[in-house]
């Protein structure tokens, strides 16, 4: 990408280890260790060459097997307080609701979460779970604000999704750079995240282990595996994804094959086997847009964001790409009609979605149905990108809060235990062992993970329309771009130095 690997686009390799590294769970047992490395008695012991033995000093590891990461935090304490969540209301199940152990995995595992920090700094969380997608901009957004504003200390710790970012640009939220205890190069926090939306140390969000809703927000393309074996026998979908040839000529080559045209009137529509469908428009041009890798938003000279540094060229070609994908590929149904086929029934091939509903929708299907990443959109393209649909949630700290060291040494702890205990479980055992059917579904989801980015424009779109021109060109059927950029990008300029004034200039702590 620009001839360097675009380091925003790449999860950190320490957070990875929480996904991949859980296969050594059986294997776990007692080291003899102790936290500080040393050993205790009836620890294992070696000779040395006078004869006498010393203890053998091994690390510490978790329960899953990985390298105990110290998360610098004061060990104990008692706040004897409350410390209030606020979440939005149909996402809670999957963050922070656990009443009571159940037995199942999820729960149980956010149950011991939230138990383990409660324990340990003598707090009691409160779980304030309100509104919906539908409603969250319009009725709890409004709620927060007024609260903050007010200064009624109700809310500890937001976590929200793209609206809440007009918090930032009202002053309504602390900056996480200056908390002495948020430690953004800890393994529970994405860098990727973290440095598309950080300027020179100043960040109002944080996204990592605490956002199961970042994983089941990534984007991917579910493969009826009943009909792939049909049109393609003996083909290997995953050892295509594996070599680097998952690209957008062999998903219209597949999806071709992959269609019966059954009322004969030469289009892919409801009533036939199609080969490749999608949610809607919208979020379909987005997620094959961010597939490409492009930088649409870079960094000039200071650090800071711009539009002026994007290939114009490569993303014209992209665009091209895609609208020959979406709209003049035999077997590929119109985005208009998409909502009405069931994929879960056999209706195609390809379906563009996001990992949730292989979570929900689609469990109950698993011996019909694969996983692969999205696919190379480019000619040339080295890598895969993974795009995250704009639900997940972000964390943020509001200026009200009676204690701002406090509240960072609670957020930072529940990160590092949901990065110790929560995320492995939801990852590797609700995802991978009980939702992905095989080891190779299984890699795909690693693949996708260690690929996911972001873009600053587009985290930031409340303030900023710039990516939405990208997106409209899509929809459009006609590439447009080379007309329309220079426009566009004159519109965002106009915003871009205001949103950044905003931003560098954060409350004060204290």
């Amino acid at each position: 990408m620009n001839g360097k690997t675009r380091k925003i686009f790449v999860s950190a390799v320490a957070l990875m280890l929480c996904l991949c590294s859980v296969l050594m769970y059986s294997a776990c047992g007692d080291t003899g260790g102790t936290p500080d490395g040393t050993t205790v008695p009836g620890a294992d012991s070696q000779g040395t060459p006078d004869g006498s033995t010393e203890p053998v000093t091994e690390a510490r590891t978790d329960e899953f097997g990985r390298p105990w990461i110290e998360d610098g935090l004061p060990e104990t304490a008692d706040y004897d307080r409350e410390f209030s969540v606020h979440t939005r209301g149909n996402v809670e199940q999957y963050e922070w609701k656990a009443e009571e152990e159940n037995g199942t995995t999820l729960n149980d595992a956010i149950y011991h979460r939230n138990l383990v920090v409660e324990e340990r700094y003598g707090i009691k969380l409160k779980i304030i779970a309100e509104g919906s997608w539908s409603d969250y901009a319009s009725a709890s957004l409004p709620k927060i604000r007024a609260s903050v504003t007010a200064g009624n200390g109700a809310y500890d710790l937001l976590a929200g999704y793209e609206p809440i970012t007009s918090l930032a640009t009202e002053g309504l939220l602390f900056n996480l750079g200056d908390s002495k205890y948020i430690n953004f190069e800890k393994p529970w926090w994405s860098d990727s995240f973290n440095e598309e939306l950080s300027l020179n140390g100043i960040n109002y969000f944080g996204l990592g282990a605490l956002s199961l809703s970042m994983i089941y927000s990534m984007e991917n393309i579910f493969v009826n595996t009943d009909i792939l074996g049909e049109i393609a026998q003996g083909y290997n979908i995953y050892n295509t994804v594996k070599k680097g040839d998952w690209n957008c000529e062999e998903v219209a080559r597949l999806a071709k094959l992959g269609w019966i045209d059954r009322d004969n009137n030469g289009k892919a529509n409801l009533g036939d086997r199609v080969g490749l469908a999608f949610p809607d428009s919208g979020n379909s041009a987005y997620g094959f847009l961010f597939a490409t890798g492009i930088d649409f938003t870079t960094r000039d000279d200071a650090g800071m964001p711009t539009t002026s540094g994007l290939d114009l060229d490569k993303a014209s070609s992209a665009i091209d790409t895609i609208i020959g994908l979406f709209y003049k590929t035999e077997g590929v149904a119109d985005n208009t009609t998409e909502t009405k086929i069931n994929f879960g029934e056999g209706d195609c091939l390809f379906f563009f979605r996001w990992l949730y509903w292989g979570q929900t929708q689609y469990a109950g299907q698993l011996d019909h149905y694969g996983i692969v990443p999205m696919p190379k959109v480019l000619d040339g393209q080295e890598n895969y990108y993974t795009p995250v649909q704009a639900g997940m949630h972000i964390y943020c700290i509001p200026i009200d809060v009676k204690n701002f060291d406090e509240n960072s040494i609670i957020t930072e702890a529940l990160a590092a235990e949901s990065y110790r205990s929560l995320m492995p479980k939801y990852f590797e055992v609700v995802l991978k062992s009980r939702y992905a059917k095989d080891m190779e579904t299984s890699q795909m989801l690693d693949l996708m993970y260690e690929t996911v980015g972001f873009d600053f424009c587009y985290i930031w779109r409340t303030s900023l329309n710039y990516m939405s021109s990208f997106k409209d060109v899509v929809v459009s059927k006609n590439n447009t771009l080379a007309s329309s950029y220079n426009t566009v990008t004159k519109l965002v300029n106009k915003k871009l130095p205001d949103l950044l004034e905003k931003l560098m200039d954060p409350p004060k702590v204290g």
